[in-house]
């Protein structure tokens, strides 16, 4: 049996599990056409905000607005997020991957987490419409800690299950969760796939890099399956 390397492993959600950004821009676009922006944003401009909190996220995306348009920006963008969702007019595909090293990690008796900027809801509604709702002992979200990077998220899932910061790992796919993973101390792992770019990851110096998912074992000290190169 290989050395593990790791006790616990938390996850980002959007952009590291699952493949949601078309859903997010679309849904911040609409937001955006309603306060007036008819044109709305660039994908890239929404894809850097990934990660941080909603009502976070808004302020940065619309730095000269004020402080009611960034809560009316919010209230818009949950409701035409969850319209759409309702509507099943938005995926969250799995990324490849995910679910069989999910299996792996607890067979291997790793303890899992979720650290996200999304909302508890939004977070089990994800969670709940891929399966995933029985691999993670704690679930921390923007409703239970200031915004990412600050380290509470995680501060919180290391007091809750007793783990320490050196037995833990964060994996995430925006520059947001490798500092909020640097600022609390633990191990970093940055996935190439998701919202960030490998030049604004690389500021963030990972201790790991995951090309694909499944990647993610043997830096855990798991060994790989070939089984493991394809789906999801």
């Amino acid at each position: 049996m290989s050395s593990i390397l790791y006790d616990l492993v938390i996850f980002d959600c959007d952009g590291t599990l699952v493949d949601s950004l078309d859903g997010i821009v679309r849904s911040a676009n609409l937001a955006m056409v309603e306060l007036g922006l008819a044109d709305g944003l660039a994908r890239e401009r929404i894809a850097a905000v990934v990660g941080l909190s909603l009502p976070e996220a808004m302020r940065v995306l619309l730095p000269e607005a004020s402080p009611e348009d960034h809560d009316r920006a919010v209230a818009w963008y949950k409701s035409h997020y969850k319209r759409l969702a309702d509507a099943g007019e938005l995926t969250t595909p799995l990324f490849p991957g995910v679910r069989p090293t999910l299996d792996r990690l607890r067979d291997h008796g790793i303890s899992m987490a979720v650290a996200t900027g999304k909302s508890l809801r939004g977070l089990e509604r994800t969670l709940q419409e891929q399966n995933l709702t029985g691999f993670f002992e704690v679930l921390m979200t923007s409703d239970h800690a200031p915004s990412k990077p600050h380290p509470s998220m995680i501060e919180q899932i290391l007091a809750a299950t007793r783990c320490t910061p050196a037995r833990t790992l964060m994996v995430g796919d925006t520059e947001f969760d490798l500092e909020m993973g640097h600022h609390a101390g633990v191990g970093t792992a940055a996935v190439t796939f998701g919202c960030h770019d490998r030049e604004r990851l690389a500021l963030a110096r990972p201790d790991h890099w995951l090309e694909r998912f499944v990647d993610l074992l043997p830096v855990v000290g798991i060994s790989a399956m070939p089984v493991l190169e394809s789906g999801g």
